[in-house]
Order: structure tokens, then sequence, then C-alpha cells
């Protein structure tokens, strides 16, 4: 696609939008909770049924798990992997004087990983979350540009994934866009 092809479709959306804006989770407008009941899904899945809301909300988060001793987890795994791990890539680059490849020559898996993980970086609202996103970005990659055994398996299992099984439903889109993530950033500008 072109750039006007792109920009005439991105000019739609945005009048689209401003007259009728994609569905969005709603009762975080009017309370900090809501009631919900818990049910499974033809799947087997777990499923959180809210009261108000048009769809079931797709898994069940446990918020006294992820804010109890998974977010000491969080933390730890956040600093001492991708933090250390990075202030030791660039104190390693600077002692022998070797860069981080850019982007552009990178090998092709690792430039199209690099691009997605940048367009998930650019569609973040939250400052914070947008540095941590950069930062699993410039770890990731540099490690599988320079191990090729890495880049290798990586490569070998993505082609397996089932996207359907992984691509976001209407379910998921609708309770997304209310965590402060701009999921439709491809045809609205926010």
């Amino acid at each position: 696609m072109n750039r006007i092809t792109k920009f005439f479709i991105r000019k739609f959306f945005n009048s689209f939008y401003k007259i009728k804006p994609p569905e969005m989770v709603q009762y975080w407008k009017k309370n900090d909770s809501a009631r919900a009941k818990v049910g499974i899904d033809k799947e087997g899945t777990l499923k959180m049924y809210i009261e108000g809301e048009k769809y079931a909300y797709p898994g069940f988060p446990r918020g006294h798990v992820l804010t109890g001793p998974l977010a000491k987890l969080k933390t730890k795994v956040k600093n001492r992997v991708f933090n250390e791990v990075f202030a030791e890539l660039e104190k390693m680059a600077q002692d022998s004087n070797a860069d981080m490849l850019p982007p552009e020559r990178m090998s092709p898996a690792v430039r199209e990983l690099n691009r997605v993980l940048e367009e998930l970086e650019n569609a973040e609202v939250v400052p914070d979350m947008k540095g941590r996103i950069k930062l699993i970005r410039k770890v990731i990659c540099f490690f599988l540009q320079e191990d090729d055994a890495y880049r290798f398996r990586f490569q070998w299992a993505l082609p397996r994934l089932n996207m359907k099984k992984i691509k976001l439903t209407k379910e998921d889109k609708y309770y997304f866009r209310g965590k402060y993530f701009k999921v439709d950033h491809d045809k609205f500008e926010y």
C-alpha cells in the first residue's frame, strides 16, 4: 500500500472514529469495580461475565496474586534480567568498542521482531511501560541477532504457533482499550 492510500484510509477511520468510537469497556467510567460471575466457555477456558458489559472478559485476572507475591517477582525479573543485562550490554559495548547493530543491518527475522516490538512501544500510552518495552526490544533483539542458536530456535518455533488462537478477539480488544493501550493505533489517531 502506498503512502497516499494509507493517508486516505487513516483519514476515513479518524473521521469514523469521531462519529462512532470503537467499543470499549464501560464499568470503569462509573465505578472502581463491577460485579462479575466466573464461568467456563465451550473451549474450557475461564471467562468473567461482568454486569453491564457487552462481552465476557477473557480469562480470570487474579489481582491478589498480581499485586501480591507476583509483583515482587515481576520487579526482580524486570530489574535483574532487563535493566542489569542491558547495563552490562552497554558496558561491554563501550569496553570493546562494539556497537549493537542498527535494525536495518539485522537479519530479516530479528528486524521483523524489532519492527513489531517498536510498534508495540509506539502504541503504549504510559511512559513507564513505553520505556520497558523499549528496553525489552533492545535486549531481545541483541541476543537474537548475536546468538544464531537462539535465533534459529525462535524462527523454528514461531511458524508452529496457531495465530488464530493468539490473535486478539473482539472481546480482547474491547477490554484492552480500557488498559491505556492504543490497540487501534494503526487505524486511528488518539
